[in-house]
């Protein structure tokens, strides 16, 4: 399993707030070692039927991301108001 991003990602992880970004880079190395079998990031899929999931960094802050096999694609890093839009 690889993790890839969206080039877009890594603009809007730079704008967030430093404590963010060290939660952001915890959770994408524990999904490297993990997968989505992940724990203590409260992962959860997205409706719709598609392969969407969102996995919470704190209170206000969500991680978008689409797993297509054999990878995961983080698609989004945002707060809880623009990460569903």
């Amino acid at each position: 399993m690889e993790i890839k991003a969206k080039k877009s990602v890594f603009k809007e992880v730079s704008k967030l707030p430093q404590n963010i970004q060290i939660l952001y880079l915890k959770f994408v190395a524990e999904l490297e070692l993990h997968g989505l079998a992940i724990q203590g990031w409260e992962l959860k899929k997205m409706g719709g039927g598609s392969n969407e999931y969102r996995a919470k960094l704190n209170l206000n802050y969500r991680v978008i991301m689409e797993y297509v096999k054999p990878d995961i694609i983080i698609i989004k890093v945002a707060s809880r108001e623009g990460a569903y839009k």
